[in-house]
């Protein structure tokens, strides 16, 4: 089942968040993600103040699993971690 990746991020380094863009979309891709919506410029509707969100889609939950717990993401996660606030869920697709 089709699953999507939900990140809200509060940048405060956005130079290092564009490295790290740079080198995490090729990992998610190798994951078999595909990037479908990134803002930061969300419009708050009710009870969410979100800053900078994408929305990543991949073949399912477990792909999202090994991308998190590969080798190859564990320094971009340091240093997305560094860079900014997450606020990070996968949900399945319907």
């Amino acid at each position: 089942m089709t699953a999507y990746l939900v990140v809200d991020l509060d940048i405060h380094d956005m130079k290092s968040i564009e490295d790290y863009r740079l080198k995490a979309l090729p990992l998610v891709a190798k994951a078999g993600g595909k990037l479908i919506a990134m803002d930061d410029a969300t419009q708050q509707l009710e009870g969410w103040e979100a800053t900078n969100m994408l929305i990543i889609e991949f073949p399912n939950k477990d792909a999202i699993r090994q991308l998190f717990a590969s080798p190859e993401y564990a320094p971009l996660a340091a240093q997305r971690q560094a860079a900014a606030g997450s606020r990070i869920i996968a949900i399945n697709g319907v």
